[in-house]
């Protein structure tokens, strides 16, 4: 059977549209993450509510969950300890973590939330921008 140059765009939409239409069904659950976690945050635009556990700030992880699922991971970085020459080796993410689709790395000079001195946020995203744009 020969397919129309139509016939496999329409094919080819068909399968991709369950994956684009939700495009969070993949990621973790946060109530399957941490039982010590509680939210540290209001919704944010793109990257939903932030929870973490407490004993584990600044540095994190945090998680960014919409619609119950974990959108990305983000961590805070003292500048302080960054000019002192900290280093963090070994840091885990509490979760087995999907693909990562892109890291944004921001410098915030008036913090951020409790912690009011200048700090780099880490954030590494486990779904595509135009899902999130959405949330």
């Amino acid at each position: 059977m020969k397919l129309l140059p139509h016939t496999l765009s329409v094919t080819c939409i068909a399968l991709a549209a369950p994956v684009a239409a939700d495009g969070l069904s993949h990621l973790p659950l946060m109530s399957d993450i941490s039982a010590e976690a509680v939210a540290i945050s209001p919704h944010v635009p793109n990257m939903g509510t932030h929870w973490a556990n407490p004993a584990d700030l600044p540095l994190g992880p945090i998680y960014c969950v919409i619609d119950g699922r974990v959108v990305c991971v983000e961590y805070m970085f003292l500048a302080s300890e960054l000019a002192a020459g900290t280093e963090w080796t070994a840091v885990t993410t509490g979760l087995q973590t999907p693909p990562v689709t892109w890291i944004d790395m921001e410098y915030r000079p008036d913090g951020a939330g409790p912690f009011q001195e200048p700090l780099y946020q880490l954030h590494l995203y486990f779904a595509d921008r135009e899902v999130l744009a959405v949330h």
